[in-house]
């Protein structure tokens, strides 16, 4: 892990001016630059970077933030790597944590395997184009294949001699070690020092990560051998199967740009396809779809099209995969080749016009072309119908946003011809079971989950206040607007003294001398006691996390929490912290479109108060809710006495929302005044 005193020194050497300067070209306007963005297609500036503040933000796709997180986007890169990225780019040596020798010996491993890979790439790439045997059987086979050498050469693909052990001997006469040869599967080892080439006799795929290191290698036979046609790199430390994507390195930028990420099974669909102009294309390599792949496909878009044979006998079989895509939130569209097609075969027919304009004329999507399937496979079979729909059912069932379900489920009922009614009731029950599944387990959703290395370890964490209590998993997206708010205000005004902030300003005619100021009252401690006296904790994590470090360290004089937490070590938490901030420096001052914001540290007297009441009448809203659901079970067991103290506690709890209700109607504030 790197040293946290050298992460700081990155943070300052950074600028971001720059560094973006690097990928795009800025003009001054104003105190800030300006240029087109790199995230999406943008026809007139929309990126705004200010020097002043060392952060971008783009007006129109609406990312940005720190040096780091350009890097981190720009380059699709994990945080550790942004960093390195960095500190090359300012001559900043990278210290690391200490490790113990088991540590150090794992990392030294691992960075021996990637080397090891690296030079495995380049010796099957100079076989293919210098070596008599790689040009007449391995550059000949990808050119009857239709690969320019051009696109050949961009993939790195290669040859394996046919000679038993002709690499490992050559590896090992350059002073490449037996043991990184065998743990990356390079080699086959057996008794009496035998030896030989995994992949000899074949044309060479190599597997990147997302940052671009060789983790992998696919081989394709050539001969007609009794052997597999397809051969793959084993498990290792620095390779699982199920977290890589082929074509993922090639395809990152593109599918940022165009906000869509196509789904295909082998290899050479993905290379025929950027032959053919579509950059923005993945294959999972033939296996079913993993939470690891998924997870890397969703830090790029939120928008997935899956591209099957039309002849395809196994789409039933592989659609199954594809409902991890929907439980994660994706958008998935279905897209059937012309019979006799694969997108192999079929990119190479067509340029990136013609593909995409097919695309657009035939894609569905994957609920209603699950639906269709299984009601044709069915057929007037009622016992096969009564499957197809508990298959639906399943499958939107697994639909994060309520919204969503409820078109899919009039879309399916019209398919399909069952009520509405019914598949509402069913996807309730399915639905219920999710839930109660999640529940089982800490939440932590899959994609704040960060690499190794992107958070400091437990030690250096505050602890949690004391009662500090958990939410369930329900309450998260409910809830995430008003925790969100509230942590606005704490980054952008905390140590504002909000019982004084307008004073000066209304009572300007009053001689300074004269001016009796009220006990300072701080928003950051505000909303800090507030939230401590009634045991709170935000439902989402990250926001959780922040509100903890506050909580330990709002006291000490010398925290700022914009800056603590702009420069905060996890970069999810920074991201968050820079979102909230953003248009304080950029749209109010220099972006001719915007209004100035208004300027709300006037009015936090009456604005924070009335952010902190309402989320905790969102909270009690939400027991409420919970309570009743409570009251109708205990009433349909019978259980009279469950339902007593259901109702009084429901009775408490109208009080208190009473008690809130008016609160609030005293303490509307209307923001745009005095603006």
């Amino acid at each position: 892990m790197i040293d946290y005193s050298t992460i700081e020194r990155i943070q300052s050497a950074a600028q971001i001016v720059d560094v973006v300067s690097d990928f795009v070209t800025l003009r001054k306007r104003g105190v800030n630059y300006v240029g087109l963005c790199p995230f999406h297609d943008d026809k007139t500036p929309s990126f705004y970077v200010s020097p002043v503040k060392n952060i971008c933000k783009c007006f129109a796709c609406g990312e940005g933030g720190t040096p780091v997180h350009f890097v981190m986007k720009m380059e699709q890169t994990s945080y550790v790597d942004a960093l390195k990225y960095l500190a090359k780019k300012y001559g900043i040596e990278i210290k690391e944590t200490e490790m113990t020798d088991g540590e150090r010996q794992a990392r030294d491993d691992r960075e021996s395997m990637f080397i090891l890979n690296a030079y495995a790439g380049k010796v099957f790439s100079s076989n293919l184009f210098e070596n008599p045997e790689g040009k007449t059987a391995g550059l000949a086979y990808f050119r009857e294949r239709g690969f320019r050498d051009d696109i050949i050469k961009k993939f790195q693909l290669g040859y394996s001699l046919e000679a038993k052990d002709a690499f490992t001997q050559q590896a090992l006469s350059a002073g490449y070690k037996l043991a990184y040869l065998e743990k990356t599967g390079l080699t086959i080892t057996g008794e009496n020092n035998y030896t030989a080439d995994r992949f000899r006799g074949r044309v060479m795929f190599p597997v990147h990560t997302l940052s671009g290191k060789v983790v992998a290698f696919g081989g394709r036979i050539l001969k007609n051998e009794k052997t597999a046609k397809y051969l793959n790199s084993p498990e290792s430390e620095i390779y699982h199967k199920s977290n890589e994507l082929y074509g993922i390195y090639f395809a990152r930028q593109s599918i940022v740009k165009q906000d869509r990420c196509f789904l295909v099974e082998g290899y050479t669909d993905v290379i025929s396809m950027h032959q053919a102009g579509i950059g923005n294309v993945v294959a999972s390599s033939g296996t079913a779809l993993t939470q690891g792949q998924i997870r890397m496909i969703h830090r790029l878009t939120n928008n997935v099209t899956v591209l099957y044979d039309g002849d395809s006998a196994g789409i039933k079989a592989a659609i199954r995969g594809i409902d991890l895509l929907l439980e994660a939130g994706l958008n998935i569209k279905i897209v059937l080749l012309p019979e006799g097609e694969d997108p192999d075969s079929f990119a190479r027919k067509q340029n990136a016009t013609g593909f995409n304009t097919y695309i657009k004329e035939n894609e569905t999507d994957f609920v209603r072309f699950k639906a269709i399937l299984l009601i044709k496979e069915a057929g007037n079979d009622p016992v096969k119908k009564a499957g197809m729909i508990t298959e639906i059912v399943d499958t939107i069932a697994l639909i994060p946003e309520e919204i969503v379900r409820l078109v899919y489920v009039k879309e399916c009922s019209a398919i399909s011809g069952v009520d509405e009614g019914t598949l509402v009731r069913a996807i309730a029950k399915k639905r219920q079971t999710i839930l109660l599944q999640k529940k089982k387990t800490a939440y932590y959703p899959e994609a704040t989950k960060p690499e190794t290395g992107n958070l400091p370890d437990e030690s250096q964490m505050p602890p949690p206040p004391e009662g500090y209590p958990e939410f369930s998993v329900e309450q998260t997206s409910l809830l995430d607007d008003y925790e969100r708010t509230i942590l606005r205000y704490i980054i952008r005004y905390g140590e504002i003294d909000m019982a004084n902030a307008q004073k000066e300003e209304d009572v300007a005619d009053i001689p300074k001398g004269e001016l009796k100021k009220e006990t300072p009252l701080f928003v950051i401690e505000y909303i800090t006691e507030e939230m401590k006296q009634d045991g709170l904790a935000f439902s989402n994590p990250l926001y959780r996390q922040i509100m903890e470090e506050t909580y330990a360290r709002y006291k000490n004089p010398d925290f700022r929490a914009e800056h603590y937490f702009r420069n905060h070590i996890n970069p999810n938490i920074s991201k968050i912290a820079v979102d909230l901030s953003t248009d304080r420096y950029i749209v109010g001052k220099i972006h001719s479109r915007y209004k100035p914001v208004p300027k709300e540290e006037k009015k936090l007297f009456g604005i924070v108060p009335y952010v902190v009441i309402n989320y905790k009448n969102a909270l009690l809203q939400k027991r409420m809710d919970e309570t009743n659901v409570a009251i109708r079970e205990a009433e349909s067991r019978g259980d009279f006495e469950q339902l007593a103290a259901k109702m009084k506690e429901l009775a408490g709890f109208t009080q208190q929302k009473r008690e809130i209700a008016a609160f609030l109607r005293e303490r509307i504030v209307d923001t745009g005044k005095n603006s």
